[in-house]
């Protein structure tokens, strides 16, 4: 992994260019010198892709990021759990690092860019811009993630990269499976006890609803999802602490059910 000092200089070296920029490039976030493939070996203790993004815009942007999955490794701890085998993940944005598995950043803690402003180094001297961090953990193959910047702002288009991980993938193979595709379903819910808010991503190519339940079944709350894929949130101050359910409905069908917990 560069050093700080390297990462300064790489940061000032890109803020020489801004006046250069012209607000015509893109009304959404701009990543600079974003990476795409990251390669590496199954022995590696961790294999890092890092870049700034910075506001080409003529207006502020609060931004945060949604991390997707668009293809894993035969052994992935995902949804992550502590000492259980196989490759995992996390991502670090705005001077956080989440837990291992967080599929997006939390809302309270976005970044805002003033127009021109880069990603660098933070008031508390925390490295602000995108890092993604994979870890192996003697696992081969190819991981291809998704991560997609979004503002909190009407109208501002998001910006996704997909970086792909390639742990002692031989020549020509670090690639996206044509045959990989998501199923229709929710990610894992981040972080999960739901505190305050929680992020829960998903896939729904003909939309459906969020079910919450409680545990004798009984419906407390359904939320649209519109078609395609994006993210819900849970608010901990809608519901009491305690254990429920969330689940997938599409086509007047439940696809998937799972368990969280909420602790306030």
């Amino acid at each position: 992994m560069r050093t700080i000092f390297q990462r300064i200089q790489r940061f000032g070296a890109f803020c020489g260019t801004l006046s250069l920029m012209a607000t015509s490039i893109a009304q959404g976030p701009t990543l600079i010198d974003p990476i795409e493939v990251v390669e590496g070996t199954p022995s590696d203790t961790v294999m890092v892709a890092e870049w700034f993004v910075t506001n080409a815009s003529e207006n502020p942007m609060t931004l945060f990021v949604e991390r997707n999955v668009l293809q894993v490794v035969e052994t992935m701890n995902l949804p992550y759990v502590a000492g259980n085998d196989g490759a995992y993940e996390r991502f670090c944005w705005a001077g956080t690092c989440y837990p291992y598995g967080a599929s997006s950043s939390a809302l309270s803690l976005a970044i805002t860019l003033e127009p021109g402003d880069t990603t660098g180094i933070n008031a508390f001297g925390a490295e602000d811009w995108m890092i993604a961090d994979y870890y192996p953990n003697g696992v081969a193959g190819v991981t291809a993630l998704e991560y997609c910047f979004k503002a909190t702002q009407q109208g501002v288009p998001e910006v996704c990269q997909t970086v792909l991980f390639c742990a002692g993938a031989a020549e020509g193979e670090c690639v996206v499976s044509v045959d990989n595709e998501r199923s229709a379903g929710f990610e894992a819910l981040a972080p999960n006890p739901v505190v305050g808010y929680s992020a829960l991503s998903y896939l729904a190519p003909e939309g459906g609803h969020l079910l919450i339940l409680d545990l004798t079944g009984r419906e407390m709350k359904r939320v649209p999802l519109a078609p395609g894929r994006g993210t819900v949130w849970i608010d901990a101050d809608d519901f009491d602490p305690g254990v429920y359910l969330h689940a997938f409905e599409s086509g007047g069908r439940i696809l998937q059910t799972r368990k969280f917990s909420v602790a306030r």
